[in-house]
């Protein structure tokens, strides 16, 4: 067999290969990781190369995320406990290849990388000081959508200054507070610029605003200091073609017009205990934004119950067609979290995706089966 057709028949094996549950090949397997990373520069004749499999890969994903769930529900995580990882896995490989499997078994189809900032430093770090623990291999060596995790200046404020003194900084000190949240946005705008480059689809801007009952601050406060420079963040994100989302716990729906407004494609944290209800804000938003996490630990409870999961899954189905919805969890996964049962219910509403409606279209390298043309 010649090197030229050795390469597209193993991605036709990588793409068309059925596994147990009715999916196409699992996308975080070590040899479909190895495959990648092993023919990630390869091209073919037609300039169809490794890039462009993990684009149609991933279409499906964003086409749920900006225009609504067609052939089946995104699922991803914000969060995912390393002591969960290693209780389930046994702490006998890499972190990467533990975390691989752990994100394989869940069902997920994205992942969330978050940085590792220098600890006890109180002070905005440099950004080459900003850690990405295997941010190559997610992007490179995955089919996964991969979104980066980054504090914005609230959420930066809050843990340097503290709550007190943070909060009152409009009144105290608003030069100072205007300084600050530029120092954060252009510590940002560079991490989203080498994010982009390294590879990764979306960023989060994590701001926590909200307690359960309402904001923590006046609405007029984060119109005037910080959704300005969340806009111009989102707007950097864009240039470089990343989705931006923006997550913050509590009740923070007063504002939600704001998000928008400031260019935000979607929101994580959707908790109904604080009046965050996912039916309602979809009736309130629309589809002007992607909504993400309504799960919480009750929720993981009723999954792990048997005779309550088809319940469950048929509810969410109801939610997610046809919307821009991704599911998951309010708060990622933690210990002492109903984990198999969340396991159940993301396996049990993974139907075999439909073609995509481009597949025959010039230049996309798969057919209406799922095989790379060629």
């Amino acid at each position: 067999m010649k090197d030229g057709s050795v390469k597209p028949a193993i991605f036709r094996l990588l793409l068309t290969e059925q596994n147990y549950r009715g999916r196409p090949a699992c996308p975080f397997d070590k040899r479909t990781t190895a495959v990648i990373s092993a023919f990630s520069g390869w091209r073919d004749d037609r300039g169809i190369g490794a890039d462009a499999v993990k684009k149609s890969a991933c279409d499906w994903i964003f086409q749920s995320m900006t225009e609504g769930v067609q052939e089946r529900i995104p699922i991803g995580e914000l969060c995912i406990d390393h002591a969960l990882i290693r209780q389930a896995e046994k702490g006998e490989r890499s972190d990467f290849e533990e975390t691989l499997s752990f994100v394989s078994r869940m069902n997920l189809d994205i992942f969330t990388i978050s940085p590792v900032y220098p600890q006890n430093v109180k002070r905005l770090p440099h950004p080459a000081e900003c850690l990405w623990p295997d941010l190559k291999k997610w992007t490179a060596e995955t089919l996964l959508f991969t979104f980066a995790l980054l504090d914005g200046a609230f959420e930066w404020g809050l843990r340097l200054l503290g709550f007190r003194n943070f909060l009152l900084l409009d009144k105290t000190a608003p030069a100072a507070l205007r300084g600050f949240i530029q120092q954060v946005e252009k510590l940002n705008k560079t991490l989203i610029a080498f994010l982009a480059k390294s590879g990764v689809d979306g960023v989060i801007l994590a701001d926590d605003i909200a307690f359960g009952s309402g904001l923590m601050t006046r609405p007029a406060v984060l119109r005037e200091y910080f959704f300005p420079s969340l806009a111009r963040q989102t707007a950097a994100a864009a240039e470089h073609n990343l989705l931006a989302f923006y997550h913050s716990d509590g009740n923070y729906r007063e504002v939600i017009p704001d998000i928008i407004d400031a260019g935000f494609s979607g929101l994580h944290c959707l908790d109904k205990s604080s009046g965050m209800d996912m039916a309602r804000l979809q009736q309130e938003v629309g589809n002007a934004l992607c909504l993400w996490g309504h799960l919480d630990i009750n929720d993981a409870i009723q999954a792990g119950d048997s005779a309550r999961l088809p319940d469950l899954t048929a509810a969410i189905q109801r939610l997610a067609t046809g919307k821009r919805f991704i599911l998951g969890t309010n708060s990622g996964l933690f210990q002492g979290m109903n984990v198999e049962g969340l396991s159940a219910l993301y396996r049990s509403i993974s139907p075999l995706p439909k073609p995509h409606k481009n597949a025959n279209a010039p230049g996309c390298p798969m057919n209406d089966r799922g095989e790379v043309k060629g």
